[in-house]
């Protein structure tokens, strides 16, 4: 099959093995599509390192079940239309067997430790694969990992007759936004760098970060009232600087958060209690790699895709 690689001389489409069932939980499922995270473009510049010499990047994506072992069979229809959450607990440690694997510690992840979703065909366990109603689309269904992120924020202890702001006006602040909205949350406002310092103190109960800095900690600490909340949502891997003196003295409470449910992601969109067309880009062949990378790093408005049927 052809897709999209990192090996130890660079990116490049090639022609490889297709995946095939080795085991009674395995699924193979035939992409129809895969959106591109910054996550992937970070693995392909190796800020991420991958976890094997040669692997197939990409983690969003929905498909169509075109072979699986027989435990999966139990569960799973050849030829149902499903998405897959990316992000594989380990299934052992005392919150997966207390019900809480969204919380492992010890997870991996396809694109990352595992063969991931550029490419024609893609293997993973029964355990992770969700169908999607068939008035769902796969472009929908390819951003049920973003929409589950996004999701995550409602897990904070924030409230929804509290006044609140978003750090961001990127596509993960406005999904954020939409979500917030869709629960019951009405008095929501998005700000960037640009406007926070006309933004007056203690403006806001809440904020919800989307793209961390040492200096958007600064502002949001001074945004969000005595005894606020924030919300850290990004995944910034370098160190980022908080005045702790800063945030004792203003008593404020910072939430970390991850993943909200998945299978409520895809609900989301499919009874249309959120609406996210206006957020999903153009449909790429993987040979388009190189251009789609370099332009996801500037332009953060609708989502891409890469549809290796192309």
């Amino acid at each position: 099959m052809r897709a999209l690689l990192k090996n130890q001389t660079g990116i490049c489409v090639d022609t490889i093995p297709a995946p095939a069932v080795t085991r009674d939980d395995d699924v193979i499922i035939d992409i129809a599509l895969a959106g591109l995270c910054r996550t992937d473009v970070f693995v392909a510049e190796g800020r991420i390192p991958a976890k094997t010499p040669q692997l197939v990047l990409g983690h969003e994506f929905a498909g169509t079940v075109s072979a699986m072992g027989d435990a999966a069979a139990a569960r799973i229809k050849n030829g149902a239309r499903v998405t897959v959450m990316p992000i594989l607990p380990c299934g052992i440690c005392a919150l997966c067997r207390g019900g809480r694997a969204i919380s492992c510690q010890h997870t991996s992840m396809l694109g990352i430790e595992h063969d991931g979703a550029f490419g024609e065909k893609i293997r993973v366990p029964q355990s992770a694969v969700y169908t999607i109603p068939d008035t769902l689309s796969f472009r929908h269904a390819a951003y049920s990992e973003p929409v589950a992120a996004a999701l995550s924020v409602l897990k904070s202890g924030i409230r929804p007759e509290e006044k609140g702001v978003i750090y961001g006006n990127n596509r993960f602040g406005q999904l954020i936004d939409r979500i917030l909205r869709a629960y019951g949350f009405h008095d929501i406002t998005i700000v960037d760098a640009k406007d926070a310092e006309s933004v007056e103190d203690g403006a806001y109960d809440f904020a919800v970060e989307t793209l961390a800095t040492s200096g958007m900690l600064r502002s949001l600490m001074r945004m969000v009232r005595v005894q606020g909340r924030i919300v850290l949502k990004s995944r910034k891997h370098e160190p980022i600087e908080l005045v702790l003196a800063e945030a004792v003295r203003r008593e404020m409470t910072l939430s970390a958060v991850n993943y909200g449910d998945f299978r409520e992601s895809i609900d989301l969109m499919a009874s249309g209690k959120i609406i996210v067309d206006d957020l999903l880009g153009e449909e790429h062949a993987l040979e388009d790699f190189a251009d789609v990378f370099e332009r996801s790093k500037t332009h953060e408005t609708r989502k891409t895709f890469f549809d290796p049927r192309k």
